[in-house]
């Protein structure tokens, strides 16, 4: 007759940071941000809440990976025509922001990590001052275009009428525009 394995007998997968990420975005999806808890997050993942504290050590700090880790599958790198570059990185966002349930919140409540951070802003402001936009200016035309597409996403998450793609669009250029008239 065979043996049952004990429990610590069956093999989990590994528990690391980008699994239990996908997995906290997979609940969130399901059960929404506010129903996003460790405990739960742990049982999907099929272990005890204190292992998921040694990889993110506060369920913000998770979150802030989780935004992370959205946004970093969706900007593109920097290229050649920074209007066309910036109009796509604003339509990344609201892709990211739009994606599953409640990201737009995730990434609205959200301070980038260190790691994240590092990789987007370098180059992006070396971009836009290479465009022509002083230093202070590249930090605020990037920001304002990602702010802007994260609230237009909000918004159409939270059901505000007559808020889409196309005003989003509409918006975009003219805030194309602006930046063009002001570089300095």
């Amino acid at each position: 007759m065979p043996e049952n394995p004990s429990p610590a007998a069956v093999e989990r997968p590994t528990l690391d940071r980008e699994t239990i990420l996908r997995a906290a975005l997979d609940l969130m999806e399901l059960v929404g941000l506010d129903g996003l808890s460790t405990r739960r997050l742990a049982a999907e993942l099929g272990v005890k809440g204190p292992s998921l504290y040694w990889h993110f050590r506060t369920m913000g700090e998770l979150r802030d990976h989780m935004a992370d880790l959205l946004l970093a599958e969706v900007i593109p790198p920097p290229a050649d025509d920074w209007r066309a570059w910036l109009a796509e990185g604003a339509r990344a966002v609201r892709r990211a922001a739009l994606s599953r349930r409640d990201a737009a919140r995730l990434l609205a409540g959200a301070r980038p990590t260190a790691a994240g951070r590092a990789a987007r802003t370098r180059a992006n402001l070396a971009r836009l001052e290479a465009a022509g936009f002083g230093p202070e200016q590249a930090r605020a035309a990037f920001l304002s275009l990602a702010h802007y597409a994260l609230g237009s996403a909000l918004a159409e998450q939270n059901g505000e009428r007559g808020v889409d793609e196309g005003v989003f669009e509409f918006g975009l250029a003219a805030l194309l525009v602006g930046l063009a008239a002001d570089r300095r």
